[in-house]
């Protein structure tokens, strides 16, 4: 059974990498997540749209959770992962399916139905592609979820390789052990001028199960001390930024 588990690790692993990605991480005005909530709900049924139409693989809006002495964090990030086939013949956005979408709106109400003015202070994008991960086993997505990612900068070439030859392999015991749904390093290929000045090269996402995780690694010689230091002096990580899952295309 394990063995027919990792190959599906193994399948689900190539079609991350062959996919991009988009997070924007959002700044909302004062006072303005009740209407910010409400313009993603809107935005769900036109997401849902792009799937259908072949453009996004999946689209999803996760919560921060705020931590003690926050300043200038995102309130709100959203995640879409787009087709191999839009990003080799993108199409244009398909308004009149997202306007026929909603029934018995006119596409001027469908329009402020979907603007952020007045309620986004700041987004903050980026682009980025898979360097490393396992599949995306058993990664059922219910609202409330929990996710969790580090951002990443990257002090020497030889990061990926380490994350890829330590880190990954621990990753995917814990999947088939039940701990874990998914771990993936992202390369950041693209950013926009909020944060264009900001140094972090890489994103790592987890995702875990609901049973809980008390296994240690293994007590280790010499080598491996040596090796897991590699890994620690090869890159700087923040703190993980926990998400709840609010809106998901499915």
């Amino acid at each position: 059974m394990k063995n027919i588990l990792f190959f599906l690790l193994v399948i689900g692993t190539l079609s991350v990498h062959g996919q991009t990605h988009m997070m924007r991480a959002y700044v909302l005005e004062d006072g303005q997540e009740a209407a910010y909530l409400e313009m993603e709900k809107n935005w769900q049924i036109a997401s849902q749209v792009m799937v259908d139409n072949g453009i996004f693989v999946q689209w999803s809006v996760w919560k921060r959770t705020p931590r003690k002495d926050d300043e200038n964090w995102a309130h709100y990030y959203v995640f879409s992962r787009w087709t191999k086939e839009q990003i080799e013949n993108p199409k244009d956005m398909p308004w009149e399916d997202i306007y026929k979408s909603f029934k018995n709106k006119s596409k001027k109400a469908v329009d402020n139905m979907l603007s952020n003015d007045g309620i986004i202070k700041e987004i903050r994008q980026m682009k980025y592609k898979g360097v490393a991960s396992t599949g995306w086993l058993g990664l059922e997505w219910e609202i409330g979820d929990k996710a969790y990612f580090h951002y990443m900068t990257e002090k020497n070439k030889d990061f990926v390789d380490y994350e890829n030859s330590l880190w990954k392999p621990v990753a995917q015991q814990q999947i088939l052990d039940g701990y874990r749904k998914f771990w993936g390093l992202f390369e950041i290929t693209e950013k926009n001028e909020a944060i264009k000045e900001i140094d972090f090269t890489h994103l790592a996402f987890n995702f875990f199960t609901d049973m809980e995780n008390n296994q240690q690694l293994p007590e280790q010689d010499f080598l491996s001390r040596k090796l897991w230091e590699g890994l620690e002096n090869s890159r700087h990580m923040l703190p993980a930024e926990e998400l709840t899952l609010v809106y998901s295309t499915f």
